[in-house]
């Protein structure tokens, strides 16, 4: 049985959430990057 993941979400997006998301990119993935919003901008 042969799966293709065609879409990717990625949690965080710190130094191993963006290096993820960025390889599966590379590969022609479509990719979500979620991080979460501060409640204050500094």
């Amino acid at each position: 049985m042969n799966r293709h993941i065609r879409k990717v979400a990625v949690l965080g997006s710190g130094v191993m959430g963006s290096r993820i998301a960025c390889h599966f990119a590379n590969v022609g993935c479509e990719v979500v990057l979620l991080d979460i919003v501060p409640k204050e901008v500094n």
